[in-house]
């Protein structure tokens, strides 16, 4: 796909509503990419809270000027640790997304796989050579399978990322949720966190997917 903005293959100009549009998912995907990552931010100061020992804080604490650039250091470093775990998570879930609106990705798997040679596993082969044969034979389509299963794991830790920071019920707790959920306690839910945790959850998603749409579109529309 061609996310380019200054001309349509036959020479027209794009759109000026769909590139407006556009621009303004951009603007708004930025936004929401700055606001969820306070969430991982979270996260990574509340795990190297729990890592550095109580007598090391109290030291540091003690000491004027070094307990503020310390501060500030610390804050600095769970933000950018913080970006560089949402952006690692975010990539993985976005991108399959990304690869299966791409017509040349998916012809060239497609070409792969029919013309793709094939080995035959014979019982006299080495238990390596078979194993390496089995791993031959299943590429490329293995490597969109793999990321499929990484998409599932990744959304899995996402989502408990998220309902940590943004829990629905005021324990904080997994546990005391799905307690919840499973005898139907509705009215002790928080709707307002649990609206938080999803919108973190898929929201760049969401963003992504109508970038696309949007792109896709304004190659379709005569302006």
């Amino acid at each position: 796909m061609n996310f380019t903005w200054s001309k349509k293959e036959n020479g027209q100009k794009t759109n000026p509503w769909l590139r407006l549009l556009y621009w303004g998912l951009v603007v708004a995907g930025i936004w929401f990419a700055y606001l969820n990552i306070q969430p991982y931010e979270r996260a990574v100061s509340f795990l190297g809270g729990k890592a550095t020992s109580s007598a090391f804080i109290s030291l540091v604490a003690a000491i004027p000027i070094i307990n503020g650039i310390a501060a500030i250091f610390s804050k600095s470093l769970s933000w950018i640790l913080g970006a560089i775990l949402w952006s690692v998570i975010q990539i993985i879930e976005v991108l399959p997304l990304i690869l299966y609106n791409n017509e040349n990705f998916i012809e060239k798997i497609v070409t792969s796989c029919d013309g793709r040679s094939r080995y035959q596993e014979k019982e006299t082969d080495d238990p390596t050579l078979k194993m390496l044969k089995r791993t031959y034979n299943h590429l490329p389509i293995s490597v969109v399978s793999n990321l499929e299963v990484l998409k599932i794991f990744t959304y899995t830790v996402d989502f408990l990322i998220c309902l940590t920071v943004y829990s629905p019920v005021s324990s904080g707790k997994i546990s005391d949720l799905i307690f919840i959920l499973a005898t139907g306690q509705w009215g002790k839910l928080d709707y307002g966190n649990l609206a938080l945790a999803l919108i973190t959850l898929f929201a760049i998603e969401v963003i992504v997917s109508l970038i696309i749409w949007v792109g896709k579109l304004s190659y379709a529309i005569i302006p």
